[in-house]
């Protein structure tokens, strides 16, 4: 076993007050615990990143700091950027004072006691490990079905999301330091984590039911990320759309012959149903083919205006490393 090492554990926090006390606590028994076995130095802590919340999620953070200045650091964002932004800059932060950062939700639903197993496979000398849902705990049914469509799709698309992957992962200084050169504004966490290289491993953990409150992640933002790490990853809608025109054009040039040849053999078809059926799926289909475009076109207009990811408010303690 190797000489003990720092520890981060990076929780975003969005509107978590009626969790936030249990989950502080239970990250705080498992730090402690973690220490007493050896895996970890003395020094290990908690950030929690507070993206925007609007109740009194960071009263909590600043409350528990002040108490535990060891253990527990917080930094809050000026407005709301989204989980992928607080991850990142919670893990590029982390990354320039611990050994190694794990990140997990701080809504309790991930097993912490996965931590075991992330921190065995760091040890045998893997850099990033991630975690995998064995099971998607009590869910919506239609959440579901979107999520294993979602997974099909990128399966199709070849993009780097595995199946039931999450943002529970463990990673070392070198994997945040590689984290941070990605600049792009419509980023996927745990995309990027699969993209970075580095020697990486799965680890399979179970969904807990969440003691209290509502989960923030409903089907409009499981759609929003699937569009998102489409465009992220993959051209291949775009070239989907160059497949279909080429498809179209070929069937163009064959109705064409056939209305020739009937004309010239003085049948001609029937016109209206066969006009009004192809304006339509040509309509269709251009106008689909626009809003794809525009997607791709959307996203590039937003990155090269570099502006910046977000701003933090306030933090309990530690210094701006990410930007």
């Amino acid at each position: 076993m190797k000489e003990s090492l720092r520890l981060c554990i990076v929780l975003p926090c969005y509107n978590e007050e009626k969790t936030l006390r249990k989950t502080i606590s239970e990250v705080e028994k498992k730090l402690v615990g973690l220490i007493g076995e050896g895996l970890i130095s003395q020094d290990s802590y908690m950030l929690l990143v507070d993206d925007g919340s609007r109740d009194s999620t960071w009263s909590i953070i600043a409350e528990c700091s002040s108490l535990f200045p060891e253990r527990v650091s917080g930094m809050r964002f000026a407005a709301n950027q989204g989980k992928e932004t607080a991850l990142w800059a919670g893990c590029v932060e982390a990354g320039e004072e611990a050994d190694f950062v794990a990140c997990m939700d701080a809504d309790l639903q991930f097993d912490i006691n996965a931590l075991d197993d992330f921190l065995k496979s760091y040890y045998e000398g893997y850099e990033l490990i991630y975690g995998v849902k064995r099971n998607r705990g009590k869910e919506m049914f239609l959440k579901t079905i979107f999520a294993a469509m979602f997974y099909r799709l990128m399966s199709f698309l070849g993009s780097p999301i595995v199946k039931n992957h999450t943002d529970y992962c463990l990673m070392s200084k070198s994997v945040c330091k590689a984290l941070s050169e990605y600049r792009e504004t419509h980023m996927i966490f745990r995309g990027l984590l699969r993209k970075v290289g580095f020697r990486q491993k799965s680890v399979e953990f179970d969904i807990l039911d969440r003691s209290e409150g509502e989960s923030h992640f409903s089907i409009k933002k499981l759609i929003s990320l699937s569009v998102d790490a489409i465009t992220s990853f993959s051209a291949a809608p775009l070239r989907l759309i160059a497949l279909v025109g080429v498809l179209i054009f070929i069937i163009g040039i064959l109705m064409s012959v056939y209305s020739l040849v009937c004309f010239l053999n003085s049948s001609p078809p029937d016109g209206y149903t066969t006009l009004a059926c192809s304006m339509w799926l040509l309509g269709g289909l251009g106008m689909l083919s626009i809003g794809i475009v525009g997607e791709y076109a959307g996203k590039i207009y937003v990155e090269v205006k570099r502006r910046p990811r977000c701003f933090v408010r306030e933090r309990t303690k530690g210094r701006n490393v990410w930007k």
